[in-house]
């Protein structure tokens, strides 16, 4: 696995556009995930592509 400095970490989360960000989610469960987030009305007509099993996969479905 690469290794990243917090100066190329910042950079990358500054080009991250609104509604995403990178933050932590607190589930149902009681469990939480860190990754991308989105305000929910960015969400509103998004289409679930979890059973491709990762974005990659889903653009590879694409082509």
């Amino acid at each position: 696995m690469a290794t990243h400095s917090a100066r190329e970490f910042g950079t990358f989360v500054s080009g991250i556009a609104a509604p995403l960000g990178i933050g932590t989610v607190e589930l149902a469960d009681g469990t939480s995930v860190q990754g991308f987030v989105c305000e929910a009305h960015a969400t509103t007509q998004a289409q679930d592509i979890s059973h491709f099993g990762g974005w990659r996969a889903y653009l590879r479905s694409l082509g």
